[in-house]
């Protein structure tokens, strides 16, 4: 008996620029449209959306080993920098915690946008956890089930976003991290969080 479901990948892109980390009224918000505009606006307004039809014959059950799939999606984001003549991020665990906690709160609380159930934004999110020595901090959210390797499926689709893209392939970042949050029906939820310091 085949069970058809749907295999849905949404992605979602955010970066802040600000002059000083306290600062947030000079912040730059670019929505996932790839439209900035100024203020606090909504990063979501335009979220990119991709569905495909997947069909299975047995019921998924799903078994992550979440560091090693955070780690290969940021190794395949940092390989597809260096072929586009860039350097690669330096990986930050003080990132991974901040985008692991997004991630894995959209599991929780089921949602999926770059503010939190507390209305915060990743720069809001970094200075509670006490990392207010940045110029620029930027954040890539993905959604997906189904795919066969979200890993790829995840970074393709991003590449392939030109508001993503941009985030992805900006000379600018210097660090980063990859917080992967899996759901109870195999939904990978990805936080990827770009980073430039004082």
């Amino acid at each position: 008996m085949s069970r058809s479901f749907f295999a849905v990948a949404i992605i979602g892109t955010l970066t802040l620029f600000t002059v000083t980390a306290s600062s947030q009224s000079s912040a730059m918000f670019a929505d996932v449209s790839g439209t900035a505009t100024s203020g606090g606006s909504s990063a979501d307004t335009g979220r990119q959306r991709v569905v495909a039809d997947r069909t299975s014959g047995a019921k998924a059950s799903v078994v992550v080993n979440i560091q090693m799939t955070e780690r290969a999606l940021f190794d395949l984001i940092n390989q597809k920098r260096v072929e586009n003549g860039l350097k690669p991020l330096v990986w930050a665990d003080d990132l991974l915690s901040i985008a692991r906690g997004h991630s894995q709160n959209m599991v929780n609380y089921g949602y999926f946008s770059h503010r939190d159930v507390d209305n915060r934004l990743v720069s809001d999110r970094a200075d509670l956890a006490g990392l207010r020595n940045w110029r620029a901090i930027g954040e890539n959210i993905a959604f997906s089930r189904g795919f066969q390797d979200p890993i790829v499926k995840t970074a393709q689709l991003w590449l392939d976003s030109p508001s993503h893209r941009r985030n992805l392939l900006d000379s600018n970042w210097r660090e980063g991290a990859i917080g992967l949050a899996v759901g109870s029906d195999g939904s990978y939820f990805f936080t990827q969080v770009f980073m430039v310091r004082k």
